[in-house]
Order: structure tokens, then sequence, then C-alpha cells
């Protein structure tokens, strides 16, 4: 008698001719449904203007449309691939008003086997109008804050007038137009940077690769601060100064001096070669007798603004 497991073997055995028949006929009418089903599916075609020598839109035109297909499944599937497009030839067309019907427009690159449902937008109306060059001025269009402590001087764009081309009735009002955005955040030093034009659609830079360039001159915020009890020292040890310690009141970039440590600010009066009176007196600066220069640690940026008192004596240690 035979087990169940042979059972089960012999009648799949048996029964394998049919089922491979069965499963070719599934994919035969699987491939026939597929093949001639008719779905609807929606593309996008894109839309190229012929206008007449010297003539422009006015307003922007429409550069793509939607079209609504319907066809066979396998042949809908194509249109991923395929590159749609209509053509609008104004190039006999006269100054003024046109109306476009696009839904009658033979829709290029699309398969014979489908059929358009619909276009949308289906009608377009557009203006006409003459072609204009005129010279306008450039003035560069600066955004954003430098860096804390510097501040912008002046802002230049170079060329500063540019030839534009467009519709009459646009462009004959126009007397100026600014850079694109000029980004001068977090700057602390001059800049130049490569921009074009802030134009409205329908209106062009005439000629091709014109660039203007705008300048940045950026400079440090200048600010003053005041340093209370700065000692005093004197480069020769046999001489001290009557006064201790003094006021320092620097200018100079108010980032630097803002980091300025209190502690580093000294006072060094410096004694003549073979200097040997009993007493003195030392002024800043230069000198053929004692001087006193302010030792801060900043950069040369930084400016001695006044010292009091200004007039440092000295005296020789007994």
């Amino acid at each position: 008698m035979k087990t169940k497991l042979a059972a089960f073997r012999d009648s799949i055995t048996n029964n394998l001719g049919y089922r491979l028949v069965a499963l070719f006929l599934a994919l035969v009418l699987w491939v026939f449904v597929q093949s001639e089903q008719r779905v609807e599916t929606r593309a996008r075609a894109v839309v190229r203007w012929v206008l007449p020598e010297g003539m422009a839109l006015v307003e922007p035109p429409v550069e793509s449309v939607t079209l609504t297909v319907e066809g066979v499944q396998a042949i809908v599937r194509t249109l991923r691939q395929r590159e749609l497009g209509i053509e609008i030839d104004l190039s006999k067309a006269r100054e003024g008003d046109v109306a476009i019907d696009l839904a009658q427009k033979t829709i290029e690159g699309l398969p014979q086997q489908l059929h358009v449902l619909s276009v949308a937008p289906s009608q377009v109306r557009v203006t006409l109008d003459r072609v204009l060059r005129r010279k306008v001025g450039v003035s560069p269009n600066p955004v954003g804050k430098v860096a804390d402590g510097y501040r912008v001087i002046d802002v230049s764009v170079s060329p500063q007038r540019g030839e534009l081309v467009g519709p009459v009735s646009i462009l004959k009002d126009v007397d100026s137009v600014t850079t694109e955005e000029v980004d001068v955040g977090g700057l602390r030093e001059d800049a130049d940077f490569t921009v074009g034009l802030a134009l409205r659609k329908g209106i062009a830079v005439a000629g091709k690769g014109q660039a203007f360039t705008v300048h940045v001159d950026v400079e440090p915020i200048v600010t003053e601060r005041r340093f209370e009890g700065v000692p005093v020292l004197v480069r020769d040890g046999a001489y001290v100064a009557s006064t201790q310690s003094v006021a320092v009141q620097l200018a100079g970039p108010e980032e630097e001096l803002s980091n300025i440590d209190a502690g580093v600010v000294s006072v060094m009066v410096y004694l003549p070669e073979g200097y040997a009176d009993a007493a003195g007196e030392a002024r800043h600066g230069k000198g053929n007798g004692p001087r006193y220069e302010v030792v801060h640690g900043g950069s040369e940026a930084v400016k001695v603004q006044g010292v009091e008192p200004d007039r440092i004596a000295i005296i020789r240690k007994e």
C-alpha cells in the first residue's frame, strides 16, 4: 500500500504536463489582456514658441501643458521615455493679441496609437509686441549683516549700466534695475561678487555672458576704551616712576578692543643712553629725553588716544 507521501508525489508527476499547459495558457491570456487593456494617463508636453523676427511676448508664455491620453496599456507605458512637445508657430502673426487653441495642435513625439482626450490649458491668449533694446542704470542689492564689530562703507557695481532687451510696452518705462541679491552676512573684509540682474520674465540682458561685479567695502567699527590703574614701569632699574599708575585711553576696532585683557596693558618708560639726571619727566612718543610707550598687546590698528597724566616724573633711586 502506498504511503501518503508517495501518493502525493505520483499525483504531481502524473498531472505535470497538464499543469504546465495551464500555466502557459494563463501567461498568454495575461499578456493579451495587458496588451489590449485601454487606460488613461497624464503626460507633460513642452511648448516651443516660434515668434516673428523683432517681436516678443509681453507676458511670460506657457512653458508646458498637461495632456490626458488614452490607449492600450503597453503603449501608454512608453510615454515615460518620450519627450512630448507642441510647437506654436507665430512667425507670421502681427503685433497685438493672438488667441491660440492648444487642443488643435499636433503633439510631437506622441505615438499614433494614443488618443488625446484633453489638453490643459486648452486655450491661451498672448500679446505680441515689438522688441526694444534699452540701456539702464544698475544698482547693487546687498542683503544680510556683516560681522559684529564691522560696518559697510560702500557697495558699488561694475559696470554701472547694462543693455536690456524686451517688449516695448514693458521696457520703455524701465530706467534702472538691481542686481541679484548679494549676501554680505558675516563679512569681515572687502569682497567682490559676480552676479546677474534681477529681471522680470520677458526682459533679458542683451548679448550673452554679460556679468556684473558687486564690490562691498567693509571696515572695522572704531571705538574707544579706557583702562584705569595701568601700571608704570621704568626700563632702567636705577630709576622709578613717581606715579605708580595712570589711566590709558585706547581707540581701535571694536571687536579687537573688547578682547584686550586689562591685565596686559602697561606703560613702559625708556631712558636715553647715558642718562644720569637725578630726576626727569617722560613724555609719550619719540624724543631725545625720557619717553614712554603704552603696551597693550593689540595690533597696529589699536591707537593710544591719551594718557592721564600725560607726563610721568621719574627719579633716581637712592
